[in-house]
């Protein structure tokens, strides 16, 4: 099989697949932005060392296949308890019934595989580029022995000189940077804005001297997160309202190779959902964000990056500390947050990285027991040994407030050991 594969790389691919490799995983390039890019310039990466290896390219009929991914063990200590042990996004009250308890738990679910391919030009479509990718972990339910697949992005794009159209599932195209620590859950409902979900949308770019001018728009599932259904009618209420939400962003990034690279993104949602039977007397609630996003690189060794966001109606994007709607009073849920970490690479081998966090909804249109406010510091320490291995140890300190309970604080540490492919 190695032999056919190695027969069947062209020699210039062969010659070149040094040159292609990138980050797949573990150690995230610093500031990354969530942009699914055209699969021709997505790369994925060989073990390093000696023996024989797959090619990084594989040609299979009239397409170019990547293979990239990681193997990942999470091992996790709390000192209170979190809504999930494994995918946590707020801490829960300390109030009677619900003592202050310790917990451990370790899991490989995290572990992914990728597939990125590269097609033939499409001539009835003005010479349109194929592309596209294929991802899945295992952060889907199911025993701790039988895991379940999850599909991470699963999307084709058409790509032209200065536009490309994407149809699947990946990113959110608004709100696009996330925090180095938590990959569990990026810290979502804690401050991080933006998830996968299906959709359909378009992105184009304009280089100008000074860097790249982008805007991207589409149409994503409303309910792709949350499934809200308050009438019970099963169907979801965003199917419910027959409007797809909509999601706009403008970006402007440095030129290429510059040596502090930044970029500047304004962005933006708006959704609707809907029910048969009214909600404290409504049928039809609103949902919306706006944000602001910003990155930058200095000397190559110092990362910051960030977000702020408003918004109403935001527990399908994660926001609002997963409150969308108040059943009692029928109103959306206006909430407010951001994040902004920085970090630094002190050597090639170590890298640190501090942060905070906070969603903080708006208190009088919280139910009473709702959550009020979410916010978490945090340090991250990355050891990477080479390109294949990386050690890690994040540390939390995350609070959630609640309307008329006691609030609940937990301590997390998370070490997790990656080996990237």
């Amino acid at each position: 099989l190695l032999h056919e594969l190695r027969r069947r790389l062209p020699p210039a691919a062969e010659a070149s697949a040094e040159a292609a490799r990138a980050p797949a995983g573990g150690e995230v390039v610093p500031a990354v932005l969530r942009e699914a890019a055209p699969a021709a310039a997505v790369a994925a990466s060989s073990p390093s060392g000696d023996g024989p290896i797959l090619p990084e390219e594989v040609l299979v009929g009239d397409s170019r296949l990547r293979f990239y991914g990681f193997v990942r063990l999470d091992a996790i200590f709390d000192d209170s308890r979190p809504s999930a042990l494994q995918t946590p996004t707020f801490i829960l009250s300390e109030g009677p019934g619900n003592r202050d308890e310790n917990s451990f738990n370790f899991h490989p679910r995290l572990t992914r595989f990728g597939m990125s391919y590269a097609g033939p030009e499409v001539a009835g479509l003005g010479g349109a580029s194929l592309g596209g990718k294929i991802e899945i972990d295992f952060q889907n339910g199911g025993r701790e022995s039988r895991q379940i697949v999850r599909m991470r992005h699963g999307y084709l794009t058409l790509g032209w000189d200065d536009v490309t159209l994407l149809v699947g599932q990946t990113w959110d195209a608004f709100s696009p940077l996330y925090p180095t620590v938590n990959s569990d859950t990026l810290m979502w409902n804690a401050g991080n804005l933006g998830d996968r979900r299906p959709q359909v949308r378009v992105r184009v770019a304009s280089e100008r001297d000074g860097g790249t001018f982008s805007f991207t728009g589409g149409i994503g599932l409303t309910g792709a997160i949350d499934s809200q259904d308050l009438d019970g009618d099963g169907i979801r209420d965003g199917d419910d309202a027959v409007l797809p939400n909509v999601q706009l962003r403008f970006a402007w990034d440095s030129a290429k190779g510059a040596r502090n690279p930044w970029s500047l993104g304004f962005s933006g949602h708006y959704g609707r959902e809907e029910v048969q039977t009214p909600i404290a007397g409504r049928t039809d609630f609103d949902s919306f964000s706006l944000n602001l996003d910003v990155q930058a690189t200095f000397n190559r060794r110092v990362f910051l990056k960030g977000e702020l966001w408003t918004g109403e109606n935001l527990s399908d994007f994660r926001g609002g500390i997963g409150q969308g709607i108040n059943p009692r009073t029928g109103g959306e849920i206006e909430s407010a947050g951001g994040w902004l970490e920085l970090g630094f690479k002190a050597s090639e081998v170590y890298s640190v990285y501090v942060g905070q966090t906070l969603d903080d909804p708006t208190d009088a249109d919280v139910p009473p027991g709702g959550r009020i406010e979410n916010r978490a510091s945090y340090l991250v320490n990355r050891f990477r040994f080479g390109r294949p291995f990386m050690i890690g140890l994040d540390y939390l300190n995350w609070k959630t407030r609640f309307k008329g309970l006691p609030s609940g604080t937990d301590n997390r540490l998370n070490l997790y050991l990656i080996y990237n492919f």
